[in-house]
């Protein structure tokens, strides 16, 4: 028996030893001054066919300053003899191959990089650079065919120091357990400066009066996102001409005057033009686009809605194809099902299983369950509704036994996979601290700590935009409250980023917001932020990259 022990504790720390040894010393990524990865693994030349693969995913478009990224780094090749792999990994300044920024170490479930598989050391040309590399021990034990990949977290440096070029090499080797053979890959990724949202002094709307309501959409099909806007008892379209917003409403057809609430761009009819759905304090409008013009179609279509609305959003919530309309009012909500010729049908409250009656004010479809069909959150001044799509034309409210909060008032709402589980989370924005709902996965959903988190916030009157404004991978949450505003950026581990206030990052408030979006309004691949309030006052940050 003692014999057996000492045996299991030989074997048991042999791998410990064989977990932490493997692996080159720093210097071998192909980065400037540095060789190549010959000395450990020889036998072939570095890239020697175009099979295998380095990736480098979850780099932003422009890194933010001291903000951490959760990067995965992939090494991949389809040859079956390939089943162990390894990496080396550094961070330089382009130009200037100077060590830039930090790469990160910590344990926990959503942690950074797994201390198990990587480690970290200094050393490379100069003897200063950080590299992150592999230990030995997981493919020793277990091999594996295709590929594999290590989670890595890289905090940017502190200030901006222009662009920064990621330098990483794969091994993809055999299995005889000897460096003849192994196939080495070098591959660089290169992060062009800071990013920063700079208000764009030549932005020009010919409007300073009440703001009431907006909606972005390109309604003319020229990939350039134009706006709708409800103004004090008037309706507005502007056109985007390539950065600039030009007044079409007269030319358009949309009516002038009106009471209009809130607005929804969807493509009702599936002729490949946007049509606009308004919200009115009385009868609302959908105006079918005819090629840029605009006719007025709600009641020829069905549609008759005398309520005092709120909100409305698309979603093909039968699967048929065709655009449904959900229309959230100051009391009981209608839902409009598209009947594809045309025309609308209301389904009743009581048979669809709709009929909770409340102050609504927002809506969002998204299929939480996975089952393939959509359901609705509707936020509400008192309790919200989470309806599970049954199939059918059936839905019920679960809220109360999903665990949504059934007090306070909600005043916008939105769906996404904060934590990139595969599941819909729901982000709810509430008078007083917002709240995130993640998703279980079982039908239920949990409060995710704001404070733990990090997007503890306080306000009223709130909007919300969520978009990857960083181009990461990940979304990202915009709040804008009376006088104040939030940005939070998804950091992947389970946390947020507070960013308004950082360099780049000025935000400025509204008294009362009334909209707020992410576009790309000049089509140059970087998100923008549009932020509207209800004395005419509204602002456009342009993403810019550099420095």
């Amino acid at each position: 028996m003692h014999v057996l022990r000492w045996f299991i504790g030989i074997l048991v720390f042999a791998a410990f030893v064989a977990a932490f040894s493997g692996g080159p010393r720093p210097g071998f990524t192909g980065a400037p001054g540095e060789p190549t990865c010959t000395s450990c693994h020889w036998g072939f030349r570095v890239n020697p066919d175009d099979r295998g693969r380095v990736r480098l995913e979850g780099l932003p478009i422009g890194y933010i300053p001291a903000e951490r990224y959760l990067l995965k780094l992939l090494v991949t090749h389809p040859d079956p003899d390939r089943q162990r792999w390894g990496f080396q990994l550094t961070a330089l300044t382009n130009p200037g191959d100077d060590p830039v920024g930090e790469f990160l170490v910590v344990e926990g479930d959503l942690g950074w990089a797994d201390p198990m598989r990587t480690r970290r050391e200094i050393g490379g040309p100069g003897g200063r650079r950080q590299y992150m590399s592999h230990t030995s021990g997981s493919t020793l034990v277990f091999p594996k065919s295709g590929g594999d990949h290590w989670r890595i977290a890289w905090k940017a440096p502190m200030s901006g120091v222009g662009g920064v070029t990621f330098y990483a090499a794969g091994n993809a080797a055999n299995g005889d357990r000897a460096p003849t053979g192994d196939k080495i890959f070098t591959a660089s990724f290169t992060i062009p400066g800071a990013l920063r949202f700079s208000q764009e002094e030549a932005f020009a709307m010919p409007f300073a009066r009440w703001i009431r309501a907006l909606a972005w959409g390109d309604f003319d099909g020229d990939d350039f996102p134009d706006l709708f806007l409800i103004g004090e008892g008037e309706y507005f379209l502007f056109r985007n001409d390539r950065g600039k917003l030009v007044d079409v409403t007269e030319a358009s057809g949309i009516p002038r005057f009106g009471r209009g609430r809130a607005a929804a761009w969807g493509d009702f009819n599936g002729d490949g033009h946007l049509d606009l759905y308004v919200v009115n304090e009385g009868q609302d409008f959908l105006l079918r686009n005819e090629g840029g013009t605009f006719r007025e179609v709600a009641a020829a279509s069905g549609i008759v809605e005398h309520a005092s609305g709120r909100a409305a959003v698309w979603g093909d919530f039968n699967g048929d194809g065709h655009l449904d309309l959900y229309v959230v009012n100051d009391g009981q909500d209608v839902l409009y099902r598209n009947r594809g010729d045309g025309t609308f049908a209301a389904l009743d409250p009581t048979s669809a299983g709709l009929t909770e009656d409340a102050k609504g004010r927002a809506a969002a479809w998204g299929d939480f369950d996975k089952d393939g069909r959509l359901d609705l959150y509707v936020a509400n001044e008192g309790p919200d509704f989470l309806y599970r799509n049954l199939g059918g034309g059936r839905f019920q409210n679960i809220a109360p036994s999903a665990g949504i909060l059934q007090e306070g008032i909600s005043t916008d709402v939105a769906w996404f996979d904060f934590d990139g589980d595969g599941r819909l989370d729901v982000f709810v924005v509430r008078e007083g601290q917002d709240v995130l709902y993640r998703n279980r996965g079982d039908g239920t959903f949990t409060v995710v700590d704001p404070e733990v988190a990090g997007y503890a916030d306080e306000g009223s009157d709130g909007v919300l935009a969520v978009a990857d404004f960083d181009g990461d991978g990940r979304p990202d949450v915009f709040v804008a409250k009376a006088g104040i505003v939030f940005l939070f950026r998804n950091r992947g581990d389970g946390t947020f980023g507070q960013i308004v206030g950082k360099p780049g990052f000025a935000i400025v408030p509204v008294s009362l917001p009334r909209g707020a979006a992410w576009i790309d309004f000049d089509r140059d691949g970087r998100m923008d932020l549009f932020l509207a309030g209800d004395d005419g006052t509204h602002a456009l940050y342009r993403g810019q990259v550099g420095g």
